[in-house]
């Protein structure tokens, strides 16, 4: 515990990341960490780190370099007129914290349909004091109802509402599904007049199902910056494509930015 305690301080003074070190220090690392570890993800945010969790081990090795330029983008993007950002599907939360230990005035709302994944993110807002997290247990797509979840066993950013080659036919059950826009209605969040808000989108596949079901918002032009995963293989268990995602921003007068 003592060196996992040291080898999260000398990340600390790395700017919460390490440099590229190589795998065999990337192995090293977990081989030193109880399972699961509190760290300090970002500063004055703490996570108890699953260090048999691809994606969570990723994250913390990594910091702002994971999914690179996703968070520099986002800070940027996150700044002020932007009010609100809404992290579809949050996982354990790793862009959500990010964005609440550098923007002070930001709103953040998570949606995480995996239930354990979900128990993860609400335990942490609640150790931490998050008040501007808002965690949803829920998927969100173009219907309003239930559906069977697929969990990734090694790698927790794998799950899918799509039946997968390379998951268990075992599901984590029925997950409630929400519209986009009626999950605002039912809020009481009403669309900005100007584009304040800010989305990422990493839906293992059911980024069309996600678009369509905020019509009304993309029509209103209330986004700043729209994330949005494009994987051929996710996107093909859907029946989807990348140019129909394109197509669905395009059409709604997003410009296309790679």
């Amino acid at each position: 515990m003592r060196l996992s305690r040291a080898v999260d301080r000398i990340r600390g003074f790395l700017r919460h990341r390490f440099p590229p070190l190589g795998g065999w220090a990337f192995r090293l690392c977990y081989r030193l960490f109880p399972n699961p570890c509190p760290v300090e993800l970002f500063p004055g945010i703490r996570v108890d780190l699953k260090t048999t969790d691809d994606t969570q081990k990723a994250t913390y090795w990594q910091g702002e370099r994971f999914e690179w330029p996703a968070c520099p983008l986002l800070e940027r993007y996150c700044r002020p007129p932007v009010t609100r950002f809404f992290d579809i599907e949050s996982n354990y939360g790793f862009f959500s914290y990010f964005l609440l230990s550098r923007l002070p005035h930001l709103q953040v709302a998570a949606f995480e349909p995996n239930p354990e994944t979900f128990e993860k993110l609400r335990q942490t807002r609640e150790r931490n004091g998050l008040t501007r997290l808002d965690p949803q247990p829920m998927g969100v797509s173009d219907f309003e109802g239930e559906k069977h979840l697929y969990r990734g066993e090694s790698d927790s950013g794998h799950s899918t509402f799509f039946r997968h080659p390379e998951l268990p036919e075992k599901s984590a059950g029925a997950i409630p599904i929400r519209r986009f826009d009626r999950w605002l209605e039912s809020r009481g969040i009403s669309p900005p007049s100007s584009p304040e808000w800010v989305a990422k989108i990493d839906v293992e596949g059911s980024e069309c199902g996600v678009l369509r079901g905020m019509i009304t918002a993309l029509q209103k032009k209330v986004f700043a910056l729209l994330v949005v995963e494009l994987n051929d293989f996710t996107l093909a268990l859907a029946g989807d494509t990348v140019a129909d995602v394109r197509k669905l921003l395009t059409d709604h007068y997003y410009r296309d930015w790679e």
